[in-house]
């Protein structure tokens, strides 16, 4: 009766820690009978390793705009932007601008866009009377994923 209740202090404190214990990868047990015999029996446990490989990621469309405009031979101002498609079929580019806080332009583009997975480069060209341009351009696939990109332009800044 004594073993037994020591048996048990000994299990109740050395058990209930706070702080996880990290998985053991070879476990050993021990047995102890009242008899005072003791034997052991080792447990290993194998190493998992399991790898996934991504096969048909989507990849979600980008827009960027150079918010420094170039002058075109008619003295136009164009703002230059780049479309990265991603892996979707496009849906639409949109296009809103404001000169000189008016707005000018509620543009919804659907043809000529990239094809999946390819990258264009276009031009948005406009008065060159104004001071001050600001344009939002968003892009969307057949997803609905979209991105949206922001340029406020002003002459002598």
């Amino acid at each position: 009766m004594k073993k037994l209740i020591i048996l048990l202090l000994v299990i109740s404190f050395c058990g209930g820690s706070a702080e996880p214990l990290p998985a053991p990868v070879e476990e050993e047990i021990i047995v102890t009978t009242p008899t005072s015999s003791t034997s052991s029996t080792t447990t290993t446990v194998p190493e998992t390793t399991t790898t996934t490989i991504a096969s048909g990621v989507n990849i979600e469309p980008r827009i960027e705009i150079v918010c420094e405009p170039e002058t075109g031979e008619d003295e136009f101002l164009g703002f230059k932007f780049t479309i990265y498609t991603g892996s979707s079929e496009l849906e639409v580019l949109n296009i809103v601008s404001w000169l000189d806080s008016s707005r000018a332009d509620d543009l919804f583009i659907y043809d000529d866009l990239p094809a999946p997975n390819e990258t264009k480069e276009l031009m948005y060209w406009v008065d060159p009377n104004f001071t001050k341009y600001e344009m939002e351009m968003l892009v969307m696939d057949k997803n609905d994923n979209f991105v949206t990109d922001y340029c406020l332009w002003s002459k002598g800044s």
